[in-house]
């Protein structure tokens, strides 16, 4: 046996140090790794948690006033207790009231602190382009908005580490930050009373004479007076150089109106103003109407502010993606695509309209299409339906006929005339061979009162046009009315008109009082004052013409037209009515940072 000399003896026992300050060098990166990775999921986890709670929580702000951050910071805060792994209970939740009541200074970031162990959470609104949460990347304001239209979410976690303390470390922490802005473009709906969609001409949108169009507000459902004209004025000439413009010198004017308290700021939006493409930006509006006052102000509006006393109010304000009519096509006839205007529009996009399923689902889609082959030219009609000749009765209409009950077609290609008499239809659809001629001191009254719901289908014949005159009057309640060709035509007198939509959220033309595929001019005159109700669409009316010596007050129209046009001294006042309106996509939302 040998012995192992004072030497090799030294040597082993440094050897056995050497090796066991390896292995907790090695134990301690290991422990160390573990660790870290576990650092790297949480800050996985936690930046998954901060898009989500600021994408919910910046759907809630306005993107026209920075307006809504109140309710954008309890939904990101929502937001992040449902999505944030392992938090306890909330120490202090964000005081979003007091923190963000008030007006956006664009310049000045407001914060609200939380806690939620492990995580401390920090809300802020606005963000200025100098905000660290804005990074070193260079400010793109086509993307990035502006400062009130900005959300940021910071997360904080710290984390107990379980191996790393064997080297004298604790603890770790992770920080995450996100930041979404809210844009004005195809998005989430608004009410919008006013659409107009000719998408490349100028005089989309005017009034000549005294014409005036208010688009008021409503304060039970604090919904403000929206305008969107989808033209890129990309056409314009010298003879009507803007897309939006209060022509003459009789003092007309076009105007949104904000909701006064709460303050809900209003808008009309352009696409023009994009400057997308061939689109001119400086045509979209006449900036002279900005400043030309109208005197007397508006009167009718006690609570209109001051600074809406203008031919135009507010500026108007870019939008970055047509709307153009698929929510129309889409809500009644579940298609994504639709017919084109008689010009090239290979570029026309859909809006960013979202397909998930027909929004109706009491029959299968498409409601349109389904109705026009069921009732169109050359159709033959259910048994259901009575003849009108065949009842003895004539196209041409001198004395009073009915109450009539149930569903009639009218063989009269030429359009029944209907002269100084009074014909009444009770729960009837009705499907005419031609259009409407209500002479003299005629009267037409259709389901008036009742609260089911009908249509009246109007084949194109001769002579497909709904013409009520002067003296003649006309109602259709609760009655959806759909035109293969003409138009209406709708005179000023001392006969009125009272045309409500169909109001059933079973019934596939819920709120749709007409839709026409007319390209003729379409007008309503309103002298004797009219109650129209629902959405009149008019995709093809070269214009739609409102026009009259009187006030029309629309308290819940909605008009979806090519051109919109106002002349003579007609005043229309239409109140948005969210539940009597297709709504219109305008707000979306951009995760940024």
């Amino acid at each position: 046996m040998r012995w192992l000399s004072d030497r090799e003896q030294s040597e082993k026992g440094v050897s056995l140090i050497i090796i066991a300050l390896c292995m907790f060098l090695l134990l301690g990166v290991a422990a160390v790794a573990i660790d870290l990775a576990g650092l790297r999921l949480d800050r996985r986890a936690d930046r998954l948690a901060s898009d989500a709670a600021v994408t919910a929580g910046v759907a809630e702000v306005n993107p026209f006033a920075g307006t809504g951050v109140v309710e954008a910071c309890e939904a990101a805060w929502d937001y992040l207790l449902l999505n944030l792994e392992d938090e306890g209970t909330p120490v202090s939740p964000p005081d979003c009231l007091g923190q963000f009541s008030g007006s956006c200074d664009p310049a000045t970031p407001r914060q609200a602190t939380a806690s939620a162990p492990p995580y401390s959470i920090v809300i802020t609104h606005p963000i200025p382009d100098t905000h660290a949460l804005m990074g070193t990347q260079a400010i793109n304001t086509d993307i990035d908005g502006a400062s009130c239209q900005r959300l940021g979410v910071t997360i904080q976690r710290t984390r107990q580490y379980g191996f790393a303390k064997v080297i004298g470390f604790d603890t770790g922490s992770t920080i995450v930050h996100s930041v979404a802005r809210s844009a004005v473009e195809a998005g989430s709906s608004e009410v919008v009373p006013l659409l107009v969609l000719e998408p490349i001409d100028c005089a989309a949108l005017y009034t000549s004479g005294q014409g005036k169009v208010t688009v008021s507000y409503d304060s039970a459902s604090e919904t403000p007076g929206f305008i969107v004209v989808d033209s890129d004025a990309s056409t314009c000439g010298s003879s009507n150089p803007y897309s939006i413009e209060t022509q003459g010198t009789q003092k007309g004017w076009i105007r949104a109106i904000p909701v006064p308290s709460p303050p809900i700021p209003s808008a009309i939006l352009s696409f023009a103003m994009a400057g997308i493409g061939s689109a001119d930006p400086f045509a979209a509006y006449n900036p002279g109407n900005l400043t030309d006052p109208v005197n007397p102000a508006d009167i009718t509006d006690p609570t209109e502010p001051t600074e809406s006393w203008f031919r135009l109010y507010p500026e108007p304000q870019a939008i970055s993606q047509r709307v153009t009519r698929a929510p129309l096509d889409w809500r009644y006839n579940c298609k994504t695509g639709y017919p084109d205007y008689p010009l090239d529009l290979s570029n026309l996009s859909l809006g960013g309209i979202e397909i998930l399923d027909c929004p109706n689902t009491s029959t299968d889609g498409p409601y349109i299409d389904q109705h026009v082959a069921a009732y169109g030219t050359g159709e033959p009609l259910p048994v259901s339906f009575q003849s009108w000749l065949g009842a003895g009765y004539t196209c041409s209409v001198g004395s009073n006929i009915g109450p009539l009950i149930g569903d009639w077609h009218i063989e009269c290609p030429g359009g029944l005339i209907v002269n100084g008499a009074t014909v009444t239809f009770n729960d009837s659809n009705i499907v005419m061979d031609g259009g409407i001629d209500l002479r003299s001191t005629a009267v037409l009254s259709i389901n008036a009162g009742l609260t089911n719901n009908h249509f009246v289908y109007i084949r194109e014949g001769t002579n497909g046009t709904i013409l009520k005159r002067a003296q003649a009057s006309l109602t259709l309640d609760r009655t959806f009315v759909y035109l293969e060709n003409g138009a209406v035509d709708l005179r000023a007198g001392a006969g009125g008109v009272t045309w409500t939509a169909p109001d059933d959220l079973s019934y596939d033309f819920d709120d749709l009082a007409l839709w026409s595929e007319g390209m003729l001019p379409h007008e309503i005159s309103g002298q004797a004052g009219n109650e129209l109700t629902g959405t009149f669409f008019t995709p093809f009316a070269e214009p739609f013409r409102l026009t009259g010596q009187g006030t029309q007050e629309q308290f819940a129209a909605q008009f979806i037209t090519r051109r919109l046009e106002l002349s003579g001294t007609a005043f229309v006042k239409m109140i948005p009515d969210p539940d009597k309106t297709t709504p219109i996509p305008i707000r979306a939302v951009k995760l940024i940072r």
